[in-house]
Order: C-alpha cells, then structure tokens, then sequence
C-alpha cells in the first residue's frame, strides 16, 4: 500500500528511519530553504527518486494546507515482533487505544520521555499512518514499536529476560510518588476502552495508582496518564 505522508516533520521522520518503504519525495518548485536541503540529502543518499511540483499541483495531492511544500509517497510501517535479546530501560505496553490522534499522542510523550520501547498488540492502522505521524511529531517513526499478537507473548518474553511488569491498576496499587522504578521494567496500562486485563494483572510485580491533587471519580485519558507516569520516571532517573 502506498501512503502520502505531510510535512517537514513527517517527511524527516520517514528519511531519518527505516521501518518503510519510501517510494518518492515530492518538493515544491523553486522553494529552497535548511529542511529542503536536508530533505534532498537525505533522497540523494537512500537512492530515493525526487520530484519537483508546483504548489498548486502539491495543495491538489496534499490533504491540508500544513504541508509546506514537501510531501513522501511511502509504504506501511514495518511490524517487528518482540527481540530474541532482552530490551533495556523503560519499556510500556497499552492495549485498548482506538484512536489514531490518541496513539499519536502517546508516542509523542514515550518519546520524549526516554521510552525505550512500545509494546503493542498487533493490529491495522496502515490507511491512517499519516494521521499517527503527524499527531506524533515524527515520534511514531523515532520510537521503537514491538508488535505482539496476544498477551501470553508479552508474559513470556518478560519473564524470560527476567523485566519486571508494573501496572497502572488501582487493586493493591501504591501511589506513583511513593514507587521508585528498577533500571529495566515494563509499564502496562490499559486503554481508554477497558483496562488492564485479568490475565496481564496476575503478573504484576507492582500495582500504581495515579494520585491526584483533589477527590476525582474519573479516569485520565490515556495520553495524559501515559504523560505523568513517564515524566515521573524522567524526574526520578535524572537524580
């Protein structure tokens, strides 16, 4: 399948990564500026094909006006599975997300967040690709995704390399700012649809609860959750 991708940020992100196939970058004629430039070196370098067109033929292809006169034509994102070696640092899995600008999002605060990996359940997101990329900023290309096809593979794989798994679950939980993380863990939470699976919570090492600063019944969105849990983890790995 081949996909139009947006954007300095997303057509940067696609050159400096190789999880696709990149057929064509798409530059509008007779703009030149530091990102053009970078852009061309990158194509030059991979053997990518570029091609020059006017604006008005760019904003015909183009899905919005936010592309700034670059555009790539590229293929799926690859879907590696979990790694024979062990992963190192801050690794998180979340199952439940639905939503493209919500996936998006989320990369964008693991990223940024020093995540070492996102563990996600296998599934079809290819026809909105360009939609994740560009609510990511480019993370969903820098950050390193781990596809899995059912839990049990991710229960294995962390009991093999010895990753203690620590949840985001109320039962038996201790506050986030009472809990110091190992060097190398795994961090679940559930998506915005349902939570933590039964099954997943059996091998908890540890149960987190998110405190707030006053009595709230609801549950944060997904990303926001996933913003405080990780910028934690940066507060408590900086010392």
């Amino acid at each position: 399948m081949e996909l139009l991708f947006e954007g300095k940020i997303s057509v940067k992100a696609i050159l400096e990564n190789q999880k696709r196939d990149i057929f064509q970058i798409i530059m509008e004629q007779g703009k030149r500026n530091k990102d053009f430039g970078y852009v061309y070196y990158l194509a030059k370098q991979r053997n990518i094909p570029v091609s020059y067109q006017t604006k008005e033929e760019i904003q015909t292809m183009a899905s919005s006006s936010t592309h700034g006169g670059l555009l790539v034509k590229a293929g799926v994102q690859h879907h590696p599975g979990l790694p024979d070696h062990s992963l190192s640092g801050f690794l998180c899995h979340i199952d439940g997300i639905e939503d493209p600008y919500n996936l998006g999002s989320i990369c964008r605060s693991l990223y940024a967040a020093g995540c070492n990996g996102l563990i996600l359940m296998e599934r079809d997101w290819s026809k909105v690709e360009p939609l994740i990329l560009k609510a990511s900023a480019g993370a969903f290309e820098h950050l390193s995704i781990y596809w899995i096809q059912k839990e049990e593979d991710l229960i294995y794989y962390l009991k093999q390399h010895a990753i203690p798994l620590v949840m985001a679950h109320r039962k038996d939980a201790i506050s986030l700012y009472d809990y110091t993380f190992p060097e190398n863990f795994c961090l679940a939470l559930g998506g915005a649809l349902r939570g933590i699976s039964a099954q997943l919570a059996k091998h908890s090492t540890q149960n987190i609860f998110l405190e707030y600063g006053r009595d709230c019944r609801y549950a944060l969105d997904t990303a926001s959750t996933v913003s405080a849990f990780g910028f934690e983890i940066v507060r408590q790995r900086r010392k």
